[in-house]
């Protein structure tokens, strides 16, 4: 069993708001391999008593999706917005994601409020002008429970599994388990445990994914590969 590690104690160690991420899709009956061969002295988060976390998230995009196209299609000035829920403590926040040099992720978020026109203006850099920040709307909901890992080097990793987008209708029950790893440009212990169990880095986004599944209309672009081979495009209504 892993020891535990609290929030304060991990983001002490490494907030990893500025970060490289590679991402991974595995299968259900791999995921307790890859946890039994965990480096030793890996801690696991615990919040409110439990190390398997409930996540809300909703992605926001323009009428014309704008945010979709862009991920898809990897343009240089892409970027995110979504608002998380922390279930188990009740906790949101509005996240911005962008893009940096050399594939960096740069994160910024602040508490959920009546008025985050003016934050979101700013985070995003220009990449959208102030007028059309209030275009923005709900698209995609995804819902799952997340596991942090802490190893002993740098960087951390998240295990998230139980995981349903719905756009309209709902995608769920896939036998499909996300594992990011969050390091700099050096791969963690994390990540070589992954290559030694033949996993490599996917090209993979819940947000694009959970899309492309839910409107098979909507071009699938760098994401088709893993639409045909992890997800279905077919669905139920919610």
């Amino acid at each position: 069993m892993l020891e535990t590690i609290t929030l304060e104690q991990l983001n002490s160690r490494d907030a990893m708001m500025t970060r490289v991420d590679r991402k991974y899709l595995i299968r259900h009956s791999h995921l307790e391999l890859l946890l039994d061969g965990l480096p030793a002295g890996t801690r696991v988060l615990d919040i409110a008593g439990t190390t398997r976390q409930r996540y809300t998230t909703v992605y926001y995009d323009t009428p014309d999706l704008r945010c979709y196209h862009d991920a898809a299609y990897r343009r240089r000035l892409r970027f995110k917005v979504r608002t998380r829920t922390y279930e188990d403590t009740g906790v949101s926040f509005l996240e911005v994601k962008t893009k940096g040099p050399r594939g960096v992720t740069v994160k910024q978020r602040t508490l959920v409020d009546a008025t985050p026109a003016s934050w979101l203006t700013h985070s995003l850099g220009g990449r959208l002008r102030e007028g059309d920040v209030d275009k923005l709307a709900p698209v995609l909901t995804n819902t799952y429970r997340r596991m942090t890992l802490s190893p002993p080097d740098a960087g951390r990793a998240t295990i998230d599994t139980d995981l349903t987008w719905t756009s309209g209708s709902t995608l769920e029950g896939l036998d499909l388990v996300f594992v990011e790893t969050k390091s700099t440009a050096t791969p963690s212990s994390i990540d070589r445990l992954l290559w030694s169990r033949g996993h490599r880095p996917v090209s993979v986004s819940k947000f694009g994914c959970g899309m492309a599944a839910l409107h098979p209309e909507l071009p699938a672009g760098k994401w088709t590969r893993t639409l045909n081979r992890h997800f279905e495009r077919t669905t139920s209504h919610a």
